[in-house]
């Protein structure tokens, strides 16, 4: 979410109800409309801790997924493969190929949300590019499209060797954590 245009908008919105942007700390503010606040980069110094959260669920875990990088509408995650990876043609699995790109885009949607903000997957198409036996996956999520409920993002999943291996494109509905 870009605070700035917040700020803009609110401002040409509503001229007489001049928003306040506070600075907390460097590269950490906090926009203060009536009775609406927006905590600027607050979500990002909690994103390590959230990073972490994720990075030991069990099924990260299980498909050996990192998450290498979050920022604002993108992110970039990296699976590194092993036997267990491989369907009965020993070439990788093509739920776990989708799993590594659905779990990007949810990174990147993450990343450019609220902190309240719970993603949850309405719909994903991914086309399967080019076999793979072993190495390093890398998935990387840019949001294409962020409206104020949906997100949707296009992913590339690349081999070690740079090499498209799958493309995916997901949407996502985001779900308020109070409800």
């Amino acid at each position: 979410m870009c605070f700035f245009s917040i700020y803009a908008f609110l401002r040409r919105r509503s001229p007489q109800n001049t928003p306040q942007l506070t600075w907390e700390s460097v590269g950490d503010f906090i926009l203060n409309v009536g009775n609406y606040v927006f905590p600027g980069v607050y979500l990002m110094s909690i994103m390590p801790d959230l990073i972490k959260r994720g990075e030991s669920s069990p099924y990260y875990s299980l498909l050996n997924i990192k998450i290498d990088e979050v920022k604002d509408k993108y992110a970039r995650l990296t699976m590194n493969l092993e036997e267990k990876h491989l369907q009965f043609l020993k070439t990788v699995h093509g739920g776990a190929i989708g799993s590594l790109a659905d779990s990007a885009a949810a990174w990147a949607t993450i990343g450019s949300a609220d902190e309240n903000a719970v993603p949850v997957t309405v719909e994903m198409k991914i086309n399967f590019l080019a076999p793979v036996k072993s190495g390093l996956l890398t998935a990387e999520a840019r949001i294409v499209h962020k409206g104020f409920k949906i997100t949707v993002s296009d992913v590339e999943v690349k081999d070690d060797t740079g090499n498209l291996v799958a493309k995916s494109l997901v949407t996502y509905y985001l779900r308020s954590s109070q409800s």
